[in-house]
């Protein structure tokens, strides 16, 4: 434990004190053989029920390893600060929602978990069962900063060959639309802006990287086959030209789903008109 402890202060150190310049294009000279980097996304901007929403930010990675004993990464450090348009509604972000746990039950707020038909590299090096995963994770989450860091000790698995591969998952909590901008910046009371890749030797580099990201969180009720933002009898009406009369189909899967049974078909347009004139149910998820 001592050990283990020690060579992960080591690594924080070293993330403070060595310098890095801009990786590709123009080379980061610690960034061995083919450029690494970093990507944020978003798996869902358009939602489909109404707020709150748990919006998500899968993190990439896509690594070169040159000698596996120097280039493979042992650490990855990423300072966030997020803003947004909406003055009057919140976009929050916590602990709770972001946990570092590989334990099951924790799974579905785990940063690690398997998201979005990807799998998590952390996560499949805990579920093998060989102690490979990364033992020293650290999130920090208190608006409007967040900050990841992952670090190896000696005993555990390198960062190896990857091309956009999962490394950790941030949710944020929005209740309303908005446009949501991310981008780095320094974690009070560090002075590190910059997402960190850390080789095995400790020496840190800039991967490639598409920050600051700006992404539009927009809602689109379930029931709106048609896309004009309101639920009306001009939906009921596409939606049976869709099913029996080879009409158009709806703008997405989800509109189209208004009893959110994961199937578009004539139960839809029954819940439809009951909604529309029998006083039913709203279109929308339980």
């Amino acid at each position: 434990m001592k050990k283990s402890l020690l060579v992960f202060v080591v690594l924080v150190v070293f993330l403070g004190l060595f310098g890095s310049a801009w990786a590709c294009p123009g080379g980061d000279g610690n960034d061995l053989g083919v450029c690494d980097t970093f990507y944020l996304t978003c798996n869902n901007p358009v939602q489909f029920d109404p707020p709150p929403w748990e919006v998500y930010f899968p993190f990439l990675v896509t690594h070169d390893v040159a000698d596996f004993y120097i280039d493979s990464i042992s650490c990855i450090y990423v300072p966030f600060e997020i803003s947004h348009t909406n003055a009057s509604a919140y976009c929050s972000i916590s602990s709770w929602w972001n946990l570092v746990s590989f334990v099951p039950s924790d799974s579905a707020r785990s940063v690690f978990r398997h998201f979005g038909g990807m799998r998590n590299r952390m996560m499949d090096l805990y579920e093998q069962g060989s102690g490979g995963e990364w033992n020293n994770r650290i999130v920090s989450a208190q608006y409007p900063y967040f900050r990841i860091t992952a670090g190896k000790t000696a005993e555990d698995q390198g960062w190896w060959e990857s091309s956009r591969t999962l490394f950790a998952t941030m949710t944020l909590l929005v209740s309303d639309t908005m446009t949501i901008g991310i981008q780095c910046a320094p974690w009070p009371p560090d002075d590190i802006v910059n997402v960190l890749f850390c080789r095995g030797d400790y020496r840190t580099y800039r991967p490639s990287q598409n920050l600051p990201f700006s992404i539009k969180i927009s809602y689109m009720p379930r029931g709106d086959v048609n896309g004009d933002r309101v639920i009306d009898v001009a939906d009921v009406v596409f939606m049976i030209n869709y099913l029996f009369r080879s009409g158009p189909e709806p703008v997405c899967f989800e509109c189209g789903d208004a009893n959110c049974d994961g199937a578009r078909d004539a139960a839809d347009v029954i819940y439809l008109i009951n909604y529309l004139y029998k006083n039913g149910p709203l279109p929308q998820c339980p």
